[in-house]
């Protein structure tokens, strides 16, 4: 699987987010969705609400907050054969056809990707635990999907909490010098038109093409650990809370939390190579 060099972008996804990165953005990933995780491999199963029992109509709303350190930041270039196959991703999350994007790139050997308008939608972790005690919300035992989770201690369930999304991406290409290399960018913009793609191509610099599609995807993504009682269908909280300290190094209740303070919470990372982090496929 293809990976993306260590660079500020991945940098701030990690330190500040706790972020996965995705190696094909895809709008489906959003908050309040579930993942179920074993041994690392991972696979979607759909929205919280569906594993409620009688439905959640709670309000738990999902607040937006620009990522300036990401906005516009170029990661460091990398070969083209790797570069090619995250692009490949990227492309097909709009829906675009990558055969006449690299042939419109004749020599290139190393690539760099940069995003702009990038945005993080999150819920506050701490009040929907609130609404989960106050309510007694219950999980849907008798959900097939859900009876492997609740019977295997080795399969987690995964909430997405906080995502990091964007509507488009640039590309910027060099020779092995690092030199620019003009990008055929009329001849990409006539390919994308054909296929009517609500998707916009332009010049950015002379080795610089831009993407932009009509909605956000997302391409990074943090989770929190949930569990379900198989007899009750009670939620609780997973092994993560027991990492939670005070500055003194006390350990600390979720009860004693104060708002704001959920951040603290580690959150999982499917991906623990940190140096040179995977692009998770989903």
């Amino acid at each position: 699987m293809a990976r993306i060099c260590k660079n500020d972008i991945t940098d701030h996804l990690r330190e500040h987010f706790g972020a996965n990165p995705l190696r094909v953005p895809e709008a489906r990933i959003r908050p309040l969705c579930l993942l179920e995780i074993r041994n690392r491999r991972r696979q979607y199963l759909g929205e919280f609400q569906y594993l409620v029992k009688g439905g959640f109509a709670h309000d738990l709303p999902v607040k937006t907050d620009p990522v300036a350190p990401v906005s516009d930041t170029r990661s460091k270039s990398i070969d083209f054969k790797a570069a090619f196959s995250i692009l490949n991703g990227f492309l097909k999350a709009l829906g675009v056809d990558p055969a006449p994007v690299t042939a419109s790139i004749t020599g290139a050997k190393k690539m760099a990707f940069s995003f702009s308008n990038v945005k993080r939608n999150y819920i506050d972790p701490l009040q929907f635990g609130s609404i989960l005690a106050e309510h007694a919300v219950l999980g849907n035992t008798d959900n097939p999907i859900l009876e492997p989770i609740m019977a295997d201690d080795d399969i987690r369930l995964g909430l997405i909490t906080d995502v990091i999304v964007s509507n488009n991406f640039s590309i910027s290409v060099m020779n092995s010098a690092e030199g620019a290399i003009d990008v055929d960018v009329p001849k990409i913009a006539k390919a994308v038109a054909d296929l009517n793609l609500d998707v916009k191509v332009t010049k950015a610099a002379d080795n610089e093409v831009r993407f932009e599609g009509d909605k956000d995807l997302t391409f990074a993504f943090s989770c929190l650990e949930l569990k379900v009682d198989r007899n009750t269908g009670r939620f609780s909280r997973g092994d993560w809370l027991r990492n939670i300290k005070s500055a003194t190094g006390q350990a600390r209740s979720f009860e004693s939390l104060e708002p704001g303070e959920e951040q603290m919470l580690e959150k999982i990372l499917l991906d623990d190579d940190e140096q040179n982090p995977l692009l998770i496929e989903l």
